[in-house]
Formats: C-alpha cells, structure tokens, sequence
C-alpha cells in the first residue's frame, strides 16, 4: 500500500478514548493502521502495559508484534495475544492457585489427541475396524469444535435443534470424548477458552486492567472469544474490534458474525463506527464483482469495496463449460504463483484429477495429497478394475491399497451389520485376496447385500483398456452405485458435497475422453509433472484465508 495513509486510516488512528467497531474489507491496509494506532497511543502516554491486541491466529500474532516493534522502535510492547495464549494464560494462574484442577494440555499434533479422538469416535459409531476414514475424523473434530465454541456440552448438543442434521453417533462420540479428557486430566486449547470465561466470570480481578483493547477479525469470533473480550473490559476499557461480516468464512465452526454484524455495538455503548473501504489487494474489476456478490447476502452491503488508483489490473474470467483441464492448460504458461481453491475438499478431488492429466505440479497448502483418501475415489478405482480386469490386482502392493479398498467398502452401499466391515476390510487386505469369494462367503444367508454383491457382478470384465472411463462411472451409475456414494457420511451436507464431487469427475472424464487404463495411472501411477513452472497450490477456501496469489481459480461454486 502507499506510504501515506488515506483519510479514513487517520480517522482511526487518531481516535481517542470509547468504543470503536472497525469495518475493513479485504487489503485495506488494516495491520499498517492498527500499528499506526497502537503507536500513537503509546507515543501520547498510554502505558504499553495497559494495552492488549488479541489476533485471531499465531501467524498474525507474530507478524504483527514484529511490525509494531519496528514502529516503536523497542523491544517494549503491548501484550499482543491469541485468545488461546491469553486463556492459557489465565487457565495457568487458577492451577497454580488451585482454584481449578492442574491438566496436560494436548493439541492436535499430540499422538494422545489423535488417540483420543478415534477411541471416541470408535465408541460412538460402535466403528471397529482398524482403519477410519481421515475425513470422518475431520468431520468429528470440526463439531467438536462448533460445541466447544459455544460452550455447549454432550447434554446441550442432544437437545439443541441446531444440531438436528447431526447423527446421533456424533452426540454419543462427543460424550465419550469429553469423558475421555477428564478421566485422562487433559485439556485442549479450545478447553481452555471455557475454563478462563469460568474464571473471570467468578473473579475479574483475574485479568489484568487494560485501558485499550484491540480485537482482530471479529467477524471470526465465536461466542466463548466474545465473552472473554467482555470479561476482560473494565468501565474504563476502550474496546476495538476489526473485521468485516462478509469475510466470515468459520460460521460453520463456530464462528458468530452477528457480533459484529450489530451485536457489538449492544453489547458496548456509545461504539464509534469507522470504515476501511479501500483495497490495496486487487483491481475494479474484482472489486465490483465482489460487491455485486455480496449484495446478495443476507448482510446488508453497508459499504461498497473500492480499489486503490494503485493497485494493479485485475482480470476476471469466467468459464461455464466446467473443462478445468483445458483452463489449466492455458494457465500453465501464465507467471507468477497459482492456486486452486474450492468450497469444499471434495471438489478438489477434480482438481488433482485435471492437474494429474495436464503434468502440472501441484501441492496442497498443507503439504500432503488426499486423493486416495476420498471414499468417492475408492468407489470408481475399484469400479473401474472390476469393470476391466474383474478383480482387484492392480492394487496388489500398491501403498495406498487400504484407503482404497475402505473408499469402496464405505461407499458401495452394502449396508453392512456389526462386525462386517472389519471383517470385509481385513479380507480384502490378505495378500491376493478375491473380492468375489471374500464378500460372497460374509454376505452368506445376507439377501439384499447377495442381490448388492450380485450387481455389483455384473460389470465383471464388460469393458477393456480402452473404454472411455465415463461410461464405465455410467455403468456403475446404471447399478446404483454412485448414487450410494456419501448414504453412509457422517453429515448431510458432506454427502452432498461427495455427489457433488463425482458429478464434477464424471464432467471432466466426459471432456477429456481419457480411457480407463489412463484413469486408473492418474489415481495409482501419476506420471512425473513438469519441473519448470511451479507447483499450484490447492486449498479450500476456509484454508487459504489471508494469503495471495498471482493467479487464482475458484471451482465448485
């Protein structure tokens, strides 16, 4: 951004004393001007001690403290806090009192959370083979997380109506999770948020006297962060808060935008609100789409985003015959960084496929590939092999065998009963295991899942090598076999996400004409990408908050 701040930056940093509510859009130069407050602050005598900045995460936590120490030009600060640290904080001062019983804390890099979570979600789902599903997991973790947001314990969730589109084994799993921490005095992060609200709410004194307190990305806050900002406020205490409605992107975890959608301004009298209307980050032409879209929420669009005279060209492209591989192939000689980002991880399941089939590098933003890990893939591998050679050899050794045989198992709608899906899965596992005689002698005396295994038969060996991988996904819709794909997810809203995603495969094996053998490589085999352009990064939308790239495609919306 330019040097210089524009008139609404210097409305904010030169505010005084009482409540502020900061609404900025997307790179409006939010960091520079909250460091330009903070500085003028400490520069007109505020004590930095009586200052407390709370950032939503460790990255900005860390970026900011280091810019604000370049503007003071010392290595004496403000405290600036996750909410996690400062409830660790306290949550470390009620043991150390002995106002609250001494636990570990884990985290999720912890071998005994990851223990943890699978015994509980194993005891809810009355789950027994050995194998689970990551993004069962994932899913279990996030309503963990939605509950511990607000609060809500095993009790409240079976009774609350917002979580109606929950199976009850979620409920029974979260009981058995949070038995789990206190048979074993453990705590999580998000535990600790709990745990210090219970502490202020008993005795204030607990937290220190801030004059000024400066909360970043509001509209991400959930309603245990809200109290906690309040807890800590004191009849004197000048509350900031920052963000911008339309950039929550974590409702679904917890997240509570009305806070800042008017809430706040309840909540603390007398609020001054301030704009950041102007972006740094991109051009008008994206800046009117975004406005156009936003529109269309149910938030009112109170101020239109506006892009900086300085900001680059913009270009904006939309393309509706839904072919990634042939927009890929276009964006493969562009410059700069790329990305691909999704509404969901099932669309990028696409996206591996396209990048797989035009050589291009690519790597997710966490580091690791999860195509093999869809259980919708599972499905069409196994489909495609039983279609063309009628068994399974091809995933004979291969290191992914596991992921896939359970993808198939899961989603081929068998309707197992307890006991067998162990079974199946470790049959399928013996070395040069026939499917056929491995399901047929555990579906014995069975007759839907013999009349399931016997559909299943009849794409036995119809196609060859050469046949066009979409009719094969055709024939397994014809016997039913893709409709059953996400019966068996843990949510609503996750199943419709793997339909949807298959629906987006098969769009992109009918554009490109690959055929089966070419198919099954891009799964098991991929070949080696190019080394000279470099890697395209794939997230979710949720997962690439705050960061850039040059060139960026949006699929699955």
């Amino acid at each position: 951004m330019t040097k210089r701040l524009t008139w609404e930056q210097k409305s904010i940093v030169s505010h005084d004393t009482g409540h502020a509510l900061v609404k900025a859009v997307p790179g409006s130069g939010k960091t520079t001007t909250l460091v330009k407050r903070v500085e003028r602050l400490v520069k007109t005598g505020t004590d930095p001690r009586s200052i407390l900045i709370l950032m939503y995460n460790k990255s900005a936590q860390v970026s900011f403290t280091e810019n604000l120490k370049t503007a003071l030009m010392s290595s004496v600060i403000p405290e600036i806090r996750t909410f996690h640290s400062l409830a660790l904080k306290i949550v470390g001062y009620g043991e150390r009192q002995q106002i609250i019983k001494k636990k570990d804390l884990i985290t999720p890099s912890d071998y005994r959370y990851e223990q943890l979570v699978k015994q509980a979600y194993r005891y809810g789902f009355d789950h027994e083979a050995n194998y689970i599903d990551p993004n069962e997991i994932e899913n279990f973790e996030l309503f963990i997380a939605r509950c511990r947001a607000a609060a809500v314990t095993p009790v409240d969730a079976a009774n609350d109506p917002t979580f109606s589109n929950i199976k009850r084994e979620f409920i029974h799993a979260y009981g058995r999770y949070c038995e789990l921490l206190e048979e074993n005095s453990l705590r999580t992060f998000d535990d600790c948020l709990i745990e210090a609200v219970a502490l202020l709410r008993n005795d204030s004194s607990l937290g220190a006297h801030f004059k000024h307190i400066i909360v970043d990305e509001y509209q991400d806050v959930n309603l245990i962060q809200h109290d906690m900002t309040r807890l800590l406020s004191k009849s004197d205490t000048s509350v900031m808060a920052v963000g911008d409605v339309n950039q929550c992107i974590y409702e679904w975890r917890g997240a509570r935008p009305d806070f800042i959608g008017g809430l706040f301004e309840r909540h603390y009298p007398n609020t001054k609100v301030f704009q950041l209307s102007c972006t740094f980050r991109f051009g008008h032409e994206l800046s009117l789409m975004a406005n156009s879209v936003i529109r269309r929420n149910s938030t009112k669009l109170t101020k239109l985003c506006v892009s900086h005279p300085s900001t680059p060209k913009t270009e904006v492209r939309l393309h509706f015959d839904n072919c990634l591989s042939k927009v890929l192939s276009n964006l493969s000689v562009s410059s700069g960084t790329q990305a691909i980002l999704s509404r969901t991880k099932a669309n990028l399941a696409e996206a591996e496929i396209a990048l797989r089939l035009c050589g291009l590098p690519y790597r997710y933003l966490n580091g690791s590939s999860a195509l093999h890990t869809r259980t919708e893939i599972g499905i069409l591998v196994v489909g495609v092999l039983l279609s063309v050679y009628g068994d399974l050899r091809l995933l004979e050794n291969h290191p992914n065998k596991q992921a896939i045989v359970y993808g198939f198992l899961k989603e081929a709608g068998f309707r197992w009963q307890k006991g067998q899906f162990k079974a199946a899965l470790s049959g399928l596992m013996a070395p040069h295991a026939d499917l056929w005689s491995a399901l047929g002698q555990l579906f014995e005396g069975a007759q839907y899942q013999k009349d399931r295994l016997g559909r299943l038969a009849t794409i036995c060996q119809k196609d060859g090598e050469e046949t066009p991988a979409i009719d094969v996904l055709r024939r397994l819709s014809m016997e039913g076999f893709i409709d059953s794909v996400g019966s068996e997810g843990v949510t609503r809203t996750g199943s419709n996400d793997q339909q949807r995603g298959v629906v987006r495969i098969g769009e992109l094996l009918d554009s490109s004409k690959i055929d089966s053998r070419t198919f099954l490589n891009l799964i098991l085999n991929p070949g080696e990408a190019a080394t000279d352009c470099d890697p395209f990064i794939l997230s979710t939308l949720h997962g690439s908050k705050g960061l850039e790239w040059d060139n960026v495609i949006l699929i699955g919306v």
